[in-house]
């Protein structure tokens, strides 16, 4: 049988607090029931008391007198059991079995369950006093007192029917409050039952917080940040998984791509002695590319990805300067100016060229494509070279293209993500990898209709 932590803590709430209200409502209704049947005998008393030590006989009306003040019932006997006088009409029989056995004994307690008996079909109870008046010739020898059991239990109930009244409805409060107690450690609980069931089925959204400063505020947030690092473990799963399939296709690839390339570049070497001068310069860019690419697939090849083989001085000005002569075809292609602005003196930092190369021409290209799209009047690239703060190198790409797109703007270093219908999403990924092999780091801003992407790169130590 299912036992819900709601009737758990609802049962548990309610006995705890339903016994504390029980047992003070049934303590306080008893208390108060005695003190108002001792405050109706002590009253009883006293009247008792008066008409036994009065200085005056008894006679009928001052025994009606008296009843109509008490409530009570009188008869008075006298030392032969006779009625003189009485406020009630009862049998002989009756009368006598009150009477005491010896002069010695004394008369039950009055007030007593023991000490009850039924007249005209109505309980009372009886006391039997002895007159102990200043009056010896009166003739009355004893004083039979008969109070209603009925008005006893009536002044009873009346004591008692407030109190527990009140401990009724404090009952009813008090399951009231329990509820909405139990309610509100129910809610996050059923919450954070239903987020972990969607974090096992695979959606990792994250819940509201409640706004409340408790455990179950914290327990709630504690979710909500493994959730947020399970998406981006889900995420960085995905993307190596697609890496890693992508390597393994692309290793063979890229061998046969090594070979040709080989093949391609040793022909051109062969042929080269025998063009004249105008194409030349082409022949040398061509060249130049095929042992880029070389080089790149022979990389890819051993390591799976972009890592710089050796290191060794370069300045960033050679670097430039291949990158230019290298995209310079594409960019009269696509009819976009390309300026270079170079820094007073030479920097230099300690890198891969090769790689360096990759990575530059990688943003230049983008700057490319970026700038060519249709509706801008001006189609211009800028690159620069200039000093950082510190010890930092950095190299710009400045295009005057719209910028990317907001969906993608946020995570555009990130493998497999781009805008174009035919991109892979990888240049800008390669790109990132490169710059931290070199200690350094890549990022982009917008600056009014320009976009701006900077390479900073650690210079080497002791330049000017």
């Amino acid at each position: 049988m299912r036992w819900p932590v709601r009737i758990q803590l609802l049962l548990l709430m309610l006995g705890v607090v339903g016994l504390g209200i029980v047992l003070t409502t049934v303590t306080s209704a008893y208390l108060a029931v005695r003190e108002a049947g001792r405050y109706q005998a002590e009253s009883l008393d006293r009247v008792v008391r008066t008409l036994t030590a009065a200085h005056y006989p008894l006679s009928q009306t001052v025994l009606e007198h008296v009843s109509g003040l008490s409530g009570a019932q009188f008869v008075v006997l006298d030392g032969r059991g006779r009625v003189r006088y009485t406020t009630i009409s009862i049998e002989a029989e009756q009368v006598a079995a009150l009477i005491p056995a010896g002069e010695a004994q004394t008369p039950p307690d009055g007030f007593s369950p023991a000490n009850v008996i039924e007249v005209q079909r109505r309980d009372y109870f009886v006391d039997v006093v002895p007159r102990i008046g200043r009056d010896p010739y009166a003739g009355v020898r004893w004083l039979v007192v008969l109070y209603p059991r009925e008005r006893w239990w009536a002044v009873a109930r009346q004591v008692a029917t407030p109190i527990l009244l009140a401990g009724a409805v404090t009952g009813l409060c008090a399951v009231g409050v329990v509820a909405v107690v139990a309610g509100r450690f129910v809610r996050p609980i059923r919450a954070l039952r239903n987020q972990a069931e969607s974090i096992a089925a695979g959606c990792f959204r994250p819940i509201a917080t409640p706004r409340r400063n408790d455990e179950f505020a914290d327990l709630a947030q504690s979710i909500n940040s493994m959730t947020e690092r399970l998406s981006q473990y889900e995420t960085e799963v995905r993307q190596n998984e697609r890496l890693r399939t992508l390597g393994q296709l692309g290793v063979g690839m890229a061998h046969q791509l090594r070979n040709s390339a080989t093949g391609a570049r040793m022909a051109i070497e062969l042929i080269e002695p025998q063009q004249g001068t105008p194409d030349g310069e082409n022949v040398a860019v061509a060249l130049r590319q095929l042992q880029l690419m070389e080089s790149y697939l022979q990389r890819f090849v051993a390591f799976g990805r972009l890592e710089p083989a050796e290191h060794a001085p370069v300045g960033l000005e050679t670097v430039v300067n291949d990158v230019v002569r290298l995209v310079q075809p594409a960019c009269g292609h696509a009819g976009v100016d390309i300026e270079v602005v170079r820094a007073p003196e030479p920097i230099r930092v300690n890198g891969d060229r090769n790689a360096l190369v990759q990575l530059l021409m990688n943003l230049v290209l983008n700057a490319v494509e970026a700038a060519e799209r249709p509706g801008r009047p001006e189609a211009r690239i800028r690159i620069e070279i200039a000093r950082g703060e510190d010890d930092w190198a950095e190299l710009r790409v400045i295009d005057t293209g719209p910028g990317p797109a907001v969906e993608v703007a946020g995570r555009l270093f990130e493998p497999f993500i781009t805008e174009k219908p035919d991109g892979t999403g990888l240049g800008l990924y390669f790109a990132r990898q490169v710059a931290e092999a070199h200690h350094g780091a890549v990022h982009w801003r917008r600056d009014g209709d320009r976009t701006c992407f900077t390479v900073r790169l650690p210079r080497m130590r002791g330049e000017a």
